[in-house]
């Protein structure tokens, strides 16, 4: 089966984010059963000016178990992959993203037209924590995209049925919608490798500072906290603006609060670097997966998390928290409880995040279930 892949960013990018990896491990775990992948996606990575070295723009190249074409900025570069859908070669359209412009709504458009089979993931868009930012214009585009009836046309993928239920929803019962979870990559920490600090608990967030990934919550839920802490941030800067507010906050944080922006990171360096944290930390205003979060437990890391995403029961489960963004205390005292373990309860906390992450990556049931999708897809 050969599927053509819009998506805004795509390898070796990686400052876009959950997309991009979530795309490459399909690739990856797939390739090899049958399926083909064409990725359409731009020649430069989130906020470059200039193009990834060593590609050729508006033209096909390979990358990995996949071809991609990697398009040029303007109307012309992004026509060229338009385009590509009225190649008769390929079975499904694959696109990542509802509320892109050009990497979903004109590729659907165009689907629709050509009689294309469609599968959408929303990547956690229809959360309600997600649609609350820039509202108006996200509920503008949904009333014209129901009013066209592009959503009987269309199969969603919901990465859980937490999404599910949010896609129904947005959309309405009658939407399609198949379950597949986003595959993860299987790369676990060797071991726990330094022992928690009595003193001082240090906490990490990685992702993209925009408002959706909440990081001025966390700080806000930092000024409410008593313990000492260290809070490294790992990151692109996506909306300057909210980044100057969360600066305002860090200068504004009590000295037993020390806050550092330690800049990007390579996807190659994360599980390690998590690794050497006590916890971490995302108040996310919600996600469809998260690798971020699936790394951090494979780093046998706990997390403290929203409940805005699909990882949950974490405390139950006893290797993290998911809570409410409803009351910033709740956060406050989950991070002094983590403070106040003693390292051998921190030690057999971290063990049981690593045992519960090795379990839960080895089952091979997203792949089949993503292949799954696409095969329902193209038979509908």
């Amino acid at each position: 089966m050969n599927v053509l892949v819009f998506s805004s960013f795509y390898l070796p990018g990686y400052k876009g984010g959950g997309p991009i990896k979530t795309i490459a491990n399909l690739v990856s775990a797939t390739s090899d059963n049958g399926m083909c992948y064409y990725i359409i996606t731009k020649n430069r990575d989130l906020g470059d000016k200039e193009p990834y070295p060593n590609i050729s723009s508006n033209d096909w190249s390979g990358c990995g178990e996949a071809e991609v074409f990697y398009c040029s900025p303007g109307i012309t570069g992004l026509m060229r992959g338009w385009l590509k859908i009225f190649h008769h070669k390929y079975d499904v359209v694959y696109l990542n993203s509802f509320f892109s412009p050009f990497f979903s709504f004109v590729p659907l458009v165009f689907s629709l037209f050509k009689g294309k089979r469609v599968v959408l993931g929303p990547r956690g868009e229809f959360s309600s924590g997600a649609l609350n930012i820039k509202s108006r214009k996200k509920w503008a585009f949904l009333r014209f995209f129901k009013l066209l009836s592009f959503h009987r046309n269309v199969v969603f993928q919901a990465s859980s049925e937490y999404e599910a239920e949010d896609i129904r929803r947005v959309l309405g019962d009658g939407v399609d919608v198949f379950v597949a979870e986003d595959i993860g990559s299987l790369q676990l920490s060797a071991g726990i490798p330094k022992e928690k600090d009595a003193c001082c608990l240090r906490l990490v967030f990685i992702s993209r500072i925009s408002p959706k990934k909440n990081l001025l919550y966390a700080l806000q839920v930092l000024r409410q906290a008593k313990c000492s802490l260290v809070y490294d941030v790992y990151g692109p800067v996506e909306d300057e603006k909210y980044w100057g507010e969360c600066e305002a906050v860090i200068a504004s944080l009590p000295n037993n609060v020390s806050v550092n922006y330690c800049g990007e990171l390579q996807p190659k360096d994360v599980v390690g670097l998590l690794s050497q944290y006590d916890l971490f930390f995302m108040p996310t205003h919600g996600e469809n997966y998260g690798h971020v979060i699936a790394e951090a437990l494979c780093a046998g890391l706990p997390i403290l998390i929203s409940d805005q995403t699909p990882w949950r029961d974490l405390e139950e489960q006893g290797i993290g928290w998911d809570l409410s963004l409803d009351e910033l205390t709740v956060f406050s005292r989950a991070i002094e409880k983590a403070h106040a373990m003693s390292a051998d309860e921190y030690a057999a906390f971290r063990e049981r995040v690593l045992a519960w992450a090795k379990q839960k990556f080895e089952n091979p049931k997203a792949i089949e279930a993503n292949k799954a999708m696409f095969e329902y897809a193209f038979k509908k």
